[in-house]
Order: structure tokens, then sequence, then C-alpha cells
């Protein structure tokens, strides 16, 4: 089967991309692992918290033993299925600190600064909200977005005590500053998910210019020479289709399983290649390499207002949810995972390897207390806040282990590798106590049930981080934009070094990650990787 362009993987940037190639009028081939992705919870925003570790919607990824979290495997809910990790992800919608991605131009990733790339986040945004910076928003995109308009007792009591504390309010974080406090944007309207999936590839499907391949999972891409023209693919049952690209192929599988498609068509370091009895195409040495993730670690409050988790065992309670959101799409099922977030500048000492360029920190609160999404809320009216590093030194690594492409990759995120990292977080632990003993906070905690006021020292925090800290659900960097094959694994037009007609469009290519939630981010990747695509054709 011939086509203009095979794009891997329909996630947030692939179904981006294959649409703008789509709408342009070439033909287009989408291949996704997963299923169409049509249950009900996939759409309803607090169906995230059902879904994530569903095996019929995701690929199950777990870390390695992490040396620095009391060597714990962590979970890596990956999205498989239409939509991606977006189609299970917490919804929030923040682009980062302008500051971030002056910070990727100046590392080498040349024309990707903020004013580089903020065209593109216009041209997929539709601002719902009120905004005193209209001129960094786009309001016809395909992408909704807008604030929670009745936030919880919780999110309310959370952005006052840090107002109290002396942090500037934000209305608008995605607006020229993201430093203070707020209530969180998510991509949600009328009461539903609003992903690429839904506003983008949807229209799209209507034309016969785009033809999406489901459960059929790419082997490797194939090549004539270095040029690549087409990928190999297995279906479910074994068979094996090859579909073939006249123009390009187009990787946009995620930060995850793009490197091990890399290595096991042959783009990769020597010696993982050797390992994998792959033979040589390309000696790309960084391809699986400065992986980053965002680490959360939580506090934990029993609270002296109702909280998610006793409203929906109580009939009054679980009715009242159900009505606000069958009247209006309010209410806890309407909303984003967290409410509102905090971003501060704290100076933990020693100070990043690399210059400072926004805040160090982000609080997110939500209105429901766990220790984990695989254990499901606790049974006590409570609600978290947790603390991560906006910008971690610490880097890990994801790479094939074996030559079948089935086969689970070994994902080291590698966590707290960094001195910063961990000083930066205990940073994040006194000022998480500061903001608890504030008016508006205090006056809803009824006790800290962790870490705990038995947790005073450092070394008491510390030992609590590891040994509870897990992912914020945002890898990237592991095929990053660099100038050459000695720096990165793509050009600047996101080609893969070393090959022709072959690019990755997705969050693997982002240099360093974004200080907040990816998921914004990932989608002006793919806007500006469909806009190069174009352009070369």
């Amino acid at each position: 089967m011939e086509f203009d362009y095979v794009v891997v993987g329909a996630g947030a940037a692939g179904c981006v991309v294959a649409a703008r190639l789509a709408e342009a009028g070439h033909q287009v081939a989408l291949v996704e692992a997963g299923g169409h992705g049509r249950h009900p919870l996939l759409h309803i925003p607090i169906g995230y918290a059902a879904m994530m570790n569903r095996a019929a919607f995701g690929w199950g990824h777990e870390t390695e033993p992490e040396p620095h979290l009391q060597g714990r495997r962590i979970r890596w809910p990956r999205g498989c299925t239409v939509g991606g990790s977006a189609a299970i992800n917490g919804l929030v919608f923040l682009r980062g600190s302008p500051g971030d991605f002056d910070g990727w131009a100046a590392g080498g990733a040349t024309g990707w600064s903020y004013l580089d790339v903020l065209p593109a986040f216009r041209k997929l945004e539709r601002h719902l909200a009120e905004t005193d910076a209209a001129e960094l928003h786009g309001f016809d995109g395909p992408i909704p977005v807008q604030r929670c308009a009745t936030p919880s007792a919780v999110a309310r009591a959370f952005v006052a005590a840090a107002v109290e504390l002396g942090f500037e309010y934000r209305a608008d974080f995605n607006g020229p500053s993201l430093s203070g406090a707020g209530f969180l944007p998510m991509n949600v309207r009328r009461g539903l998910r609003r992903t690429s999936a839904t506003e983008y590839l949807r229209p799209a499907l209507r034309s016969r210019r785009l033809v999406l391949h489901t459960r059929l999972h790419v082997a490797q891409v194939d090549f004539d020479g270095h040029r690549a023209r087409g990928v190999e693919c297995r279906d479910v049952s074994g068979g094996r289709l090859q579909l073939r690209a006249q123009r390009e192929v187009v990787l946009c599988a995620g930060a995850v399983n793009t490197p091990p498609l890399l290595e096991l068509s042959g783009i990769g370091a020597p010696a993982v290649l050797a390992r994998l009895g792959v033979s040589i195409r390309c000696a790309s040495p960084h391809v699986g390499e400065g992986l980053q993730d965002h680490l959360m670690a939580r506090f934990v409050f029993r609270s002296r207002v109702p909280t998610l988790n006793t409203l929906r065992r109580s009939v009054p309670g679980a009715l009242g949810i159900a009505l606000r959101y069958l009247l209006g799409g309010g209410g806890p099922l309407g909303i984003a995972a967290s409410e509102a977030s905090l971003f501060a500048t704290v100076q933990a000492e020693p100070r990043r390897s690399a210059k400072s360029t926004g805040p160090d920190l982000q609080f997110q609160v939500a209105n429901f207390s766990l220790d984990s999404y695989a254990e499901g809320l606790h049974r006590f009216p409570g609600f978290v806040y947790s603390a991560c590093v906006c910008r971690p030194d610490s880097r890990g690594s994801v790479h094939a282990v074996s030559a079948d492409p089935l086969g689970r990759p070994a994902i080291r995120a590698n966590y707290l590798d960094a001195d910063y990292d961990v000083a930066a977080l205990l940073e994040g632990f006194r000022l998480g106590r500061a903001l608890a003993r504030q008016p508006a906070l205090a006056a809803i905690i009824d006790e800290e049930i962790k870490p705990g006021p038995a947790a005073a020292s450092d070394e008491a925090l510390l030992a609590h981080v590891r040994a509870t800290a897990s992912t914020t659900f945002h890898p990237c960097g592991s095929a990053r934009i660099g100038p050459d094959i000695e720096s990165g694994v793509v050009d600047a037009r996101l080609r893969v070094h070393g090959v022709e007609r072959l690019r990755v469009v997705d969050a693997s290519v982002m240099p360093v990650i974004p200080s907040t939630n990816i998921h914004a981010a990932t989608l002006m990747v793919a806007e500006r990787g469909a806009e190069m695509l174009l352009r070369d054709a």
C-alpha cells in the first residue's frame, strides 16, 4: 500500500501531523498499535483515574529499578489507543515558561525560541477564558482551553494560601509569566475531554485522503539505502503489512516508543545495536539518551471539608456529582486532575547546572487523596498537593532490549540523580509546609497524613520522597534536537540525522523538559513539524 506519508502513532502529536498533511491534500496512512478509544470513560474528564492503568488502553510500561527511589519500579502509564497518552492524561493544559523555549534555542535548537513557537501555540488553541494577553492566545484553533468555572473549596483555599504567603495571583498561566498561583487551564469543553484525536483527527477522517490503521504494530522503518521508504507492520494475529511512503515516514510514537523503533531500524548507538543483533544503518549515539520526566512527591492531608473521597461514597454526594455533570458538564466529573497550581522560585543549593529561566517548582492540588492511582482514593475526606522540580537536571534513558518489536523497552528515569533535584525538592517540602500553615489552608486541614509531623528533618523528608515519589507522566527528550549527530538525534527541522525522509515529531525531540505539564508543548511540536513537512514538500 502506497501513500505520500506514513505517520506512526495516533497519539497527541500523530493526530495533528496526519490531519494537517491530509488537509493539505496529501495521501496519509496513520498507524496506531491500539484501538479506536471509544470507551465512555476516555471522554469524561475524571475518567482518566480509572483508565490510565487499564491494559486495554495502555502499554503497561514501568521503569527499571530506580537507584535513588529505593530500587522501586515506577509505573509509567502511556496511552495505547487513538489519542495516545492525551486520552488518559489529567487534562491540564500548560505551555511552559517562555524561558523554556528560549533555552531550547540557546542550547542549539535554532528556530525554537518562544517567539518562534508562539504562532504554533496560537494556531492550535481555542481560548475560552478571559485574558489580559489576547495577543498571546489563539481563539479559533482546534483545541478548546478554559479554566474550571467552579473550583473546589480545596483549590480555592490553596490559591488563597499562596497569596497569603506573598505569591502573586496568576489568572493566566499561559500568558507572559508562569510564576504565581492560580487555577489551571484544561482542554475540556461542555464536560468532555477534547484532544487532537477528537478535534484534529475525527474531522480529517471524513476525507478519503487519510487512512487510519488501528491495532497495527510498527516493527521497523524500511529503507532503500539511507532513504526511508515505508514501515513494516504486524497485526494482532502476527500477519505482516508493508506501508510505503513516497515522501516521508514520520515517527510520532512518543518519548518511550520512538527510540526503540529507531534502534530496531538500525539507527542508534553501536553498542546498543550490537546487543540487539541489529545491523548498523546509522550510528547515532544519542538515540534513547537524555530521557527526562517530572518527579512528583505528595503531601496528603485529612480535610475538614468534604472532598471527592467521601462525596462519591454517599448517595446524596454521588447524586449531586452526577447531577452537576449532567446539567452542565461541571463538578468533580468535569475537571482536570489538578485544579490549581503554584509556580515558585526557590534558592536551592547547589544551583542548576544551567542558568534558571523561570520558576523552579510546581505545586499541583487535587480535591481528593490517594497513595497511587492503582490503589484508588482514601476512605477518609482528604486532599493532596504535590511538589515537583520544573526543570530537573537528572537524565535517564530508554532502549530496546531485544530484536522483538513487541518487547518492552528498558526505561531508566534516573530520578534524583542530580544534587540540584534533591535540593530543590527539599525546598519544595519546606514551602509546602509553609503553605499549610497559612490561614486559608489551615482552616480546612484536620491533619497532615504524609509525610506527617514526625518527618521534620531533611533526612526524614528525603526518605519520604524516596519511598513514595512517582512520575508526573511527562517523559520527553529521548530523541532530542541537536545541530548534528554528535549532539542530537534530529535537526531543528526534526529530520533524523544520518538518513533521509525520516522525521521524529513528538515529545522525544524536546531538548529540555518544559517547566509544566507537556501536552500543550507536544501539540506545538506537532503543529510545527507538520508545517515543516509541508514546506519541504
